[in-house]
């Protein structure tokens, strides 16, 4: 996953706190924080120390406020705890991808699932019973957005360093496919080509069915020739689709589109927009469908909200069963509608932004089940109208332990019981985690 550029707000400073005197200490590493940083003690304070496990003793630079806490920089271990192993990949520490390689398997499996249980019991859902760690294993990868930095006649395509813009170089990544991961050199190549001196900007890749589809995002002018080269790449490498965009410019500049770049959904054939949002990995993608239309059963109709282009709406629809889709981009949509027109499904879609514009209770009326699938902050607001209003079964599927347990505290004081909690890890070696919730009146 890239790491995009760290910006520290305001929001992230202890307000009322000056900053602590830049020291070095010696601590005992006790925890595993949610972001993934070793927590030690130091005073009154915890203290966050990357790359360290617990039992780990260690030199750390103390360089600012976290939280309530302090941010550490680890400069030594002096005696390593019984959790910690040899990580695999030679990038590792400097590439922000990962923060986990260095803790042993059973450790991390544990640490894994406490991070959905520690926010349920923090939303008073401790009571609730996490599911075993659903695994999707690394060097699955099938999408990565990937930074990218010229300097003179040299490009550095990775991801960003941990806490930092700048670009650490990858030449082989445990995380990827292996198709992506071997355009990575001549890729490099070909942006030293049509990208000017001084430049940044990021690729996203992903493996469809019909071969790899790549989105550039640059500040760059092109002309004749570098389109031309760009071309001449896509058939050198059978791509099924590359296109280029500049910064903050709605509109894609189609280079070539040598053939639809498809996935299929429960079935169906569908062609996101360039760059467009899909699960990181196949097996995670079909490990949450899997559970999302069990959970349904025989529900019908149901409300498919947040949902993209369709990697639940397709499944629930396979079967049969109307489904009404709700995404609040419309580029999502429109790939939807093109597959439900080729397909004859009874599937609805509409574009909505459901942060500012929930259904409301007499549109939720029509629906036997309700699923969503926000972004990072959650559905609060369909949350709280689903709690007062929704039907008899929600499923509830989120990538921020957080924002799940907040909105599913508001459906449980709506009469919902939570009936399964099920985190699934495709992800490997980071802190991210996708988390599935079927809940029932």
């Amino acid at each position: 996953m890239k790491n995009r550029p760290f910006k520290r707000s305001s929001a992230s400073r202890s307000k009322g706190k000056p900053p602590p005197p830049a020291r070095t200490v010696e601590v005992e590493i006790e925890a595993i924080g949610a972001r993934g940083d070793g927590v030690a003690r130091l005073g009154e304070d915890q203290v966050f120390v990357p790359f360290t496990v617990p039992g780990d003793r260690v030199v750390a630079r103390v360089e600012g406020r976290r939280g309530e806490g302090l941010a550490a920089a680890l400069i030594e271990v002096v005696a390593p705890g019984p959790g910690r192993v040899e990580p695999a990949c030679p990038h590792y520490g400097r590439c922000g991808g990962c923060s986990l390689q260095h803790v042993a398997d059973d450790i991390y499996v544990a640490w894994k699932r406490a991070l959905v249980a520690t926010q349920l019991a923090r939303a008073g859902l401790g009571d609730v019973v996490v599911d075993e760690l659903v695994r999707v294993p690394a060097g699955s990868r099938r999408r990565a957005a990937f930074a990218f930095s010229r300097r003179k006649a040299a490009v550095t395509l990775g991801f960003n360093a941990r806490a930092s813009h700048a670009v650490v170089d990858v030449e082989r990544c445990l995380l990827l496919e292996p198709a992506l991961a071997a355009l990575l050199p001549p890729l490099r190549d070909l942006l030293a080509a049509v990208v000017a001196d001084g430049e940044d900007g990021d690729v996203v890749v992903a493996q469809t069915e019909s071969g790899l589809d790549v989105l550039v995002e640059a500040d760059a002018r092109l002309d004749l020739f570098d389109r031309e080269r760009l071309a001449a790449f896509a058939d050198a490498h059978d791509l099924a689709r590359l296109s280029w965009r500049r910064p903050g410019a709605g509109f894609v500049d189609p280079i070539a589109r040598r053939r639809p770049a498809l996935v299929r959904f429960g079935g169906v054939a569908v062609e996101p927009a360039p760059g467009g949002f899909l699960q990181p990995t196949r097996g995670g993608e079909l490990a949450i469908a899997e559970r999302v239309v069990a959970a349904v059963g025989g529900a019908d109709p149901v409300a498919d909200l947040y949902s993209g282009c369709g990697s639940f709406t397709f499944p629930l629809a396979a079967s049969g069963r109307a489904v009404h889709a709700v995404e609040g981009e419309e580029g999502p949509i429109r790939a939807l509608e093109l597959a439900v027109n080729a397909q004859g499904l009874r599937v609805t879609s509409e574009v909505r932004d459901l942060a500012r514009r929930p259904l409301l209770a007499p549109e939720l009326k029509k629906f036997q089940a309700v699923v969503f699938d926000p972004p990072r902050a959650g559905a609060q607001a369909q949350a709280e109208i689903l709690a007062e209003a929704g039907p008899d079964l929600v499923v509830a599927v989120s990538c921020n332990p957080a924002t799940l347990a907040r909105d599913l505290r508001s459906l449980r004081d709506g009469g919902y019981r939570i009936e399964t909690v099920t985190p699934i890890d495709q992800f490997p070696f980071s802190a991210h985690l996708e988390v599935v919730a079927v809940c029932r009146r």
